[in-house]
Order: structure tokens, then sequence, then C-alpha cells
């Protein structure tokens, strides 16, 4: 902060808990800032403890919470999503929200919330922004949203009821605000997802450190002289600020490395500007104030810097000038620079102009020490990013009591170590300190934006930290007019403890009874009942199921849904659902089919009325899925099968049923169609067909409080629904769902002796690919599918014509390639695949091959390893293949094309290519997997891109270790493998 202060002593690492002041001493502005800054800390770690790293209030209502980002079409209903809104329609929503135990408001909003292009710590600083602050991105692309939170100081120049009238007008005190903007990011990665942005503001940017020390006196040449003595050597104590003025630009065509300035008087010697007249090179300023002094003042031939409250909230770095002499109160500057670097207008400062004064610069920023007055030097080692405003505070002393005695030289304030002499410690800047969470993502496409994902987290207040749980009594099955053998209990708890007189509304379907206090129910009852909790938090029921009219021995599905009433008798919370079956096998002994029963029937009609008693419709698939959005059709179809015991049995009508959307018949092998309206022949009737089997595509509308939907499917001319399935909505954030299902390529190995990883644009040695070839996969494959058939596969684009073709072709020289596939046996080991080259393939790959490409100037030729998914049957789902979609992710550094494994579900079975440069030998650099095992997520993917390997995260459940931290990795810690190669990290997801 540019304040005019002695020093800052708040260290973290003291765990100081109190300033303690002392009868009859000085009080110093360094005290009682520390007090402040310990406050501040002590409320920030806890808050952070408390609330996590970043995280908002949770709305009460069907509001979208603090620092949503919304546009017209986000409603409750879809969850204040959006689509297609342009730039300038999309709003921040107000509300309160904490990162790193900082707190961000954003109050005084105008109705809808702040427009995202001007927020209030974002303001135009030009007449070419007053529409907007925040500029629209230009590309389309997707974007990551952040909030950026940091202090900043305020003066009287930025706020005058600072100053006190009554004093006449000198400044006191000055005031640490908290400021916040949100800005976009763009994200290359398509695999990138919020937990991700998180991880990335979490392990937040490294930042270049100084070095502050004091130069050795020099030896004088004249022994008659009296020889400087070492240390500062200013008559004054002073605190020097060193701060980063234009930050380095190392994507420049000549990288610049960017300049600093120092101040000995921290910046604290400003002037309010109350006009500018420009001419030129030159300028003068008429000020509100010279200065205090003599010493602070403005003085012919100073340093000087003309900035805004507004440029430094842009960071944005102020325009250079050297001050002439004064006259009254006009300021005349000539600016600095090659041509001079100065404003176009006024208005390019912003609001509440200042001139602020500097003793030195600017001076390029490097690694070696560089004097800055007096005997004192700085220094930036190499390493970490700077950015304009970031900088360093050093207290410099005349003289220092140690111990009652009085140093005979000057000296400052920086850490060092404990050798003899002492060496100064690199520090990071002081300040600004900048806290970034991510808020959402956004998609820009065709000039429109769209919300991906909300990051946000959200948390409810203590006081509303009530929750209804089942603990009891679902899943049980029961004979017609018979109650359940237990009790339907639900247990209303506030932070783990039980909730005493909470209202329970229990409401059963299919007409089936409920009754209270253990009495049996009764034909007749109610099929809503309200019941209180008791001194256990507990609420009961008693179930007695509707008799319905079964048609197949399995039991039909019924349900009871729990909700807490509020005291206007309104539903609050999720629900808990209870399922119960109807039970009739027990009712009639079951007797084999007799199919010579049917075999005169000449009808289906006659068929019908013979095997009605005997028929069962069975779920085949389709149970369970997810859908993107409301409206959208689920990935794969509903199927279901009628047998009789002798059978399939055919044209018989299976109804389907949704408690919303549309339904439709599905033909074996089509594509999932985009939506059924329109569809012709949309029908929620369809006959089976020779295989017993009926098919349905599903297009869900409404989903309920747990985000499911419905879908009942009976024979035709029976009352009760014989099957229910189930769809799911992906909850906001959840990063997509897989559209099909099957197994994925999660890494190609080299079986070397120290396995090697195989990835798409990689340079490989005709060494590694002579060992053979691993794929491995999430999954067994049926080995039938694999061996003997050319479903993996080696291609090498040879040069062409050469020899007798060159010669039929009139070409002396290769003018391009021809494809061959070497000749390779397969094997399926567990989840892997192996690709193993003949013997004499490997002979001629590591013995032949370049002998003959060498004449021809060729050390290098093009490769391709092909799989065919789609050929390729999982063991476990004979409809499964192995899914070859994945995205890919082009590496800036070395130029390379990426493949981003494992391969995902989004396109059922196709084929997984890559290509590779071979050439005779790679000698690969080798490094070990770090030990990350019982680490979290984010660590382990940290230390691991440390090392220089790209990352693969898979969850799996594991009873014994907590959600997030890490199980395993493959290969194992210790393994040696090349750099960028992929290791596989399975966190745990709980129990299952």
């Amino acid at each position: 902060m540019h304040g005019d202060f002695s020093r800052r002593t708040f260290d973290a690492a003291d765990h100081y808990r109190a300033v303690l002041l002392q009868q009859g001493r000085v009080l110093l502005d360094a005290d009682v800032n520390e007090q402040a800054d310990i406050t501040t800390h002590h409320d920030e770690v806890r808050t952070r403890d408390i609330v996590g790293r970043s995280g908002g209030p949770a709305p009460s209502g069907d509001e979208p919470g603090p620092f949503a980002i919304v546009g017209p079409s986000a409603t409750a209903a879809n969850r204040w999503r959006f689509r297609d809104e342009a730039w300038t329609a999309l709003r921040l929503t107000p509300g309160r929200y904490s990162v790193d135990g900082v707190l961000a408001e954003s109050d005084g909003a105008p109705a809808g919330g702040w427009p995202l292009a001007r927020q209030p710590y974002l303001p135009p600083i030009s007449e070419a922004e007053r529409t907007g602050g925040l500029a629209e991105p230009s590309t389309d692309g997707r974007y990551a949203a952040y909030l950026d939170v940091w202090q900043r100081q305020v003066t009287f120049d930025d706020d005058p009821l600072l100053l006190e009238s009554a004093l006449g007008g000198p400044d006191t005190t000055t005031r640490s605000q908290t400021v916040w903007q949100v800005r976009l990011e763009p994200i290359a990665n398509n695999a990138v997802r919020c937990s991700d942005l998180h991880a990335l503001a979490a392990a937040g940017r490294t930042a270049r450190r100084l070095v502050a020390s004091l130069a050795e006196p020099e030896d004088e040449a004249n022994p008659c002289e009296i020889s400087a003595t070492g240390g500062y050597q200013r008559l004054e104590n002073q605190l020097y600020r060193v701060q980063v003025h234009h930050e380095p630009d190392p994507t420049a065509p000549q990288p610049q490395p960017g300049t600093f300035l120092f101040s000995r008087d921290n910046g604290s010697v400003v002037a309010g500007i109350a006009e500018l007249t420009l001419d030129g090179a030159t300028a003068v300023l008429t000020l509100d104030r010279l200065g205090r002094d003599d010493e602070l003042s403005f003085r012919e031939g100073q340093l000087v810097e003309v900035t805004s409250a507004d440029r430094e909230l842009r960071g944005l770095p102020g325009f250079l000038a050297h001050t002439a002499a004064p006259t009254g109160a006009d300021l005349p500057i000539t600016w600095l620079g090659t041509p001079p670097v100065a404003p176009a207008e006024e208005a390019e400062l912003g609001s509440h102009p200042i001139v602020r004064r500097w003793e030195g610069g600017p001076i390029p920023i490097g690694a070696a020490a560089v004097d800055l007055e007096d005997g004192i030097q700085v220094a930036f080692p190499a390493g970490g990013t700077l950015r304009t405003g970031d900088h360093w505070l050093i207290p410099a002393r005349t003289v220092r009591e140690v111990y009652g005695l009085t140093a005979l030289s000057g000296t400052i304030e920086w850490p060092t170590t404990a050798d003899v002499p002492p060496v100064p410690l690199p520090q990071p800047p002081v300040g600004p300190q900048h806290h970034l969470t991510p808020l959402a993502i956004l998609s820009r496409s065709g000039g429109t934006w769209s919300l991906e994902s909300d990051c946000r987290l959200l948390f409810p207040a203590l006081t509303e930290l009530v929750a209804i749980d089942e603990v009891g009594g679902d899943g049980q099955e029961a004979m017609p007019g018979d109650p359940l053998p237990e009790p339907l209990r639900v247990a209303v708890r506030s932070g783990g403890r039980p909730v005493v007189g909470a209202r329970v509304q229990f409401t059963a379907s299919h007409g089936g009874v409920l009754s209270a206090e253990s009495r049996t129910p009764a034909p007749g009852g109610p099929s809503v009942l309200v019941v209180g909790t008791d001194a256990a938090g507990v609420a009961d029921v008693r179930w007695m199921l509707a008799p319905g009219t079964p048609v197949r021995p399995n039991p039909a599905t019924q349900r009871v849904t729990a909700r807490r009433l509020d005291d206007h008798d309104q539903p609050i919370d999720a629900a808990v659902i209870f399922t119960g079956r109807l039970s009739i096998a027990s009712q009639v002994a079951w007797q084999p089919p007799d199919c010579a029963r049917f075999a005169g029937t000449r009808t289906v009609q006659q068929a019908l009325e013979a095997i009605i008693d005997r028929r069962e419709l069975r779920l085949l698939g389709g149970d369970g899925q997810v859908v993107r959005e409301r409206g959208t059709v689920v990935p794969r179809p509903v199927r279901v099968v009628l047998d009789d015991g002798c059978g399939p049995v055919e044209k018989v009508l299976v109804i389907a049923k949704p408690e919303s959307g549309r339904v439709a018949g599905a033909v074996e092998g089509e594509p999932t169609p985009d939506s059924l309206e329109g569809r012709p022949g949309v029908d929620d009737a369809v006959p089976t067909g020779p295989d017993g089997v009926a098919s349905f595509w599903w297009q869900p509308q409404e989903f309920d409080e747990a985000g499911t939907a419905v879908l009942d499917l009976l024979l035709d001319g029976a009352g009760e629904a014989s099957i229910r399935v189930t769809a799911q909505l992906d909850p906001p954030g959840g990063g997509g769902s897989n559209l099909t299902e099957g197994l994925n390529i999660h890494r190609l190995v080299f079986r070397t002796p120290n396995p090697t990883t195989f990835e798409n644009d990689d340079t490989i040695g005709a060494n590694e690919l002579a060992t053979g070839i691993q794929v491995v996969l999430d999954g067994p494959v049926v080995p039938d599918t694999v061996q003997g058939k050319p479903v993996v596969r080696v291609e090498l684009d040879l040069p062409w014509p050469i020899g007798a073709d060159g010669d039929a072709w009139k070409s002396p020289v290769p003018i391009g390639t021809q494809r061959v596939t070497l000749d390779a046996t397969l094997d399926v080991s567990r989840d892997s695949i192996i690709w193993t080259p003949q013997e004499g393939t490997s002979t001629w790959l590591t013995q032949v091959l370049f002998e003959l490409l060498e004449p021809m100037g060729l050390k290098t030729i093009t490769g391709w390893f092909v799989l065919e998914g789609w050929a390729i049957v999982a063991q476990k789902n004979p409809r499964w293949h192995v899914n070859c979609h994945a995205n890919t992710v082009v590496v800036n550094a070395s130029q390379r094309t990426l493949i981003d494994l494992p391969t995902d579900d989004t396109v059922a079975g196709g084929q997984f290519l890559q290509w590779f440069r071979l050439q005779r030998v790679v000698e690969r650099q080798r490094r070990d997997v770090p030990p990350v095992v019982g680490r979290t997520a984010a660590v382990a993917q940290r230390e691991l891109e440390t090392a220089g390997f790209r990352v693969s995260v898979v969850t799996a459940p594991d009873p014994l270790v907590r959600k997030g931290i890490v199980i395993r990795t493959v290969p194992e810690p210790g393994t040696s493998l090349a750099p960028a190669s992929t290791v596989e990290v399975v966190v745990s997801s709980g129990r299952l």
C-alpha cells in the first residue's frame, strides 16, 4: 500500500495473537497496523477452515445465489442455465463469496445484477470504453470465468470523506478495501472441467522473488582519505518500495525483461490532478497540493508517474515523466520514452487521477544485482512470473540499537540465513495478493454465449443444515391385503442432532394405505399422512400396498414419498422414496408350462388366451440412463422381452406410459434420434417381435426433485405397470454423461524391459516397435474377436516407387509412399490386447529397413497404429465394444498433437488411429513415477505434471479410503518412464 508508513512487521510465521501496549512507551504506526494484520489473518484462516478454499451462502428460495453468471433465459426451472445470449445480456448476481477466507461483497447492483461487461471495480478508462469495462473475447470457444479478489489502499484522493474537516485539511489514516473482478480465460483443453479449474486456482502462480542486500564499500585508492563505511548510508530512516512497472513480456518478438521503479517513501508522495493540459511530449499538471514540506513535495528534476485508481484496478502501469520547476500549483512535465509514452486524452487516466513521485526507474529487471541508492542493492533471481504492481518493502535504518549498543552503520531489515556472514533470502512480493476461484465455464459460439457449467461452491447456513434421511423400511414385500412387515422410518437431523417435532408428509402411490403409531393399516385408510418426529428425530408409518392385478409371478413395484414440511405445510428438502413389492408367488403353486397345450392354437388370440397366466415381461436394458438436459432422448432404447417359459411371444402389444415426455418405437441398430418431435409413427404401443422383444425410444421432459423421470411398461390390457424404468438428469457442473457404454483405451505401451508409453505424434525407434505393443483397456475382451483377425495392426508408409516400380513409372527417386501392414500376432491378456510382430518382421525392422532407406536420404518414415474397436467385443456385455473416440491436445512447446486418453463413451466402437515417426533407434531419457499414493487428487496431479508426466484420473470405490484420495497409480510409484508418458491416477470415490 502506498502509505506513509514506517515499516510492515506482520509475519504469519510468528503466530502472534495480539499487540500489547506498555505504559510510557512510544506508539508506532507499525504496531497498530500489525494488530490489524493479525486480526485479518485470524479472520481469513478461520473462514477458510469453515468454508473451504472458496464458497458462498446457498440461497434459501428460487434464487441463483451469489456471483452467478446468468442471462435472460436463465430460470430456476432450468437450474439457471442459459443458451445463445448476447455478451451485453450477461449479468452477475449480487451477494457474498469467500476466496481464501477473503470476503468479496457485491452489493448495490442494478436490477438483474451487475452487467458482466461493466463491473463496479472494472471501470471504463477512456471514451472508447464508455459502453463497457470487460471486453468480449473475439473468438469462439470455451472460457473459464474467474473471480479475482484482492485488497487495495484507499486514500482521501479516492474518498474525500476520509479527511476530518475539523482538522483543516491534513490527512490521517487510509483504508484497506477488498475489491473484486470477474474475468475470462480461454480453455484450450476440451477435457477441462470445474474441478480442474479449482485445482489450478488453488495452485496459484509462482511469483518471481527479490533479494535486497547492502553493497560492500569500495577500497579507497588514496590511503589518506577516510574510507566509506558499509551498510545503508543515508542520514534518515526510510521505507523503500520496489515495484514492477512494466511486467516482463516473453511473447514479444524481442522478449522484454520488464522494468521496476523504487521510492524511499513507499511511494506515498502523491498529489491529486485537478487539470491536465497535454502538449505533445510535454504536459502541465495542475495539482491540488505540492506537498507537506520541502522534502515531501514535488520539485524540479524528479521522476513522477501519472496514474489513477482506475488504471491500478485494471493492472495498467502509469505514464512516467520528469518534472520541471513548478509555478504555483502548475507542475510542467516531460513524458519519458522514445517516442514519449503519454496519454492520448485526459479521459485515458480514468477518474481521480494522481501524480506519484519515485526516486528511480524505470530499471530493467534482471538476476544481476542493481544499485538503488546509498548502499542498497536489489536483484531478481530467475524463476516465476511478475505482474505490474508487484512490490516489495525494504525498511532502511540509519542506526540500529542492539542490546543497548548502537551499530556504527546503517542497515536494512531483510530476512537472512543463519550463516556467518548471513545471506539474504529471496522473498515473494508482499502484494497485491490476488485470490482466484472459478465461477463458471462459458462457451461462445457464433457470437452468442451459453453456460456450460456452474463452478460455484454454495453451502447452507449452520441453522439450515437440516436433512431428512431414510433409516429403514425400503424394499419390503407383502401379500395383497397384508401390511409390510416393518414400518417406513425417516430421521430429521440438524448437523447430526435429532430435530424433535418436525412434520413429515408420507404419500403412497397406486392407492396404498398408511397408518401411524404402529397401527395396522386398514383398507380405505389414507394414502397421505403427516407425522411428527419423536425425541430421536424419527417419524414412522405403516404401509399396506394397493392390491393391484399383477399379470405375472414377479411383483409390481409401488412407492411412498416422504417430504419434510415447513410451518406453512409447504414441502421442503429433497424427497425420500421408499419402494415396496406386491408378492403373489405364494398364492398359486407354480407348475411347469405345458407347451403342448399351445400346439393346436391357430390364432394369436387363441395363443394369448392359452398363455396369459404364464407370460412374463422382463427388462432387457435401458434402465437408469442419464440425459444431458430435459427433452433429450435417452442414449439407448428401453427394451423388454415377453416369453411364456416355452419361448418368446410375438405380436403382443407393450404399452409405454411415461410420467412426462414422449415415446416411440425403436428399430434395431438405428442411431439415437435427436428428438421425437415430429417423428412419424410416434406411438406408445409397440408389438413384440419374433424374438419377443419390444423397443422404445424415450424422451423424458420433467424430472422430480432428485432428478429422476419414470417410464412404466406393461402389456396391453394389464391394469398395473409390470416394469418401471428411470432416467436421471445430469446435474449442473457434472461435465456431461456417457452417451454409450463400452470399453475404453487407457494407454499404449511398448513391451520393452522398462515399458515406455506410446503416444500419438511420437518419434519411436525400430528397436521399440520390434518388442510389440500392449493396448491397456478398462476391461477384458472376447479373445475370439481379436485373435486371428485384422483388428489391431501397424502400418508403415514406405517410399514409392523404387526398384522395378521406379523403372516402370520412370521415376529415379520416390515421389510418394505406399502403405504396408506389418505381419504380427494378436493375443489377449486380462485387460490388454498385445500386438507382437512376427520374428522375421522384427529382424527386418531392426536390421534391414533403415539400411535400405539410408541411400535414399531417409532417416525417418511415417507409421500408423490402427485399432478397429467396432469389431472387438467386451466380455462383460456382448453389445459393448472398444470405444475409440478421444479428444486431442496440441502441446504448444513441442507442436505435438496428443490424444487425451482414456477414450470416452461419446461414440460406441469406431476406429482408433494414431500416427508416429519411425527411426532406427530412439534413446529415451527416463524419470521415476513419484510416490503420490495417499495424497489428494489435485496434489498428486500437480506433482506428476511437475515431474514431466501426463496424468489421467479415474475413480474407483474403496470402503477404506475417503473420497478424493489417491489409491494407486498405474504404473506404480518408482517405475521408470519416458518424459511425457501418461500415468493413470486411481482416486477413491468412497464406498459403493
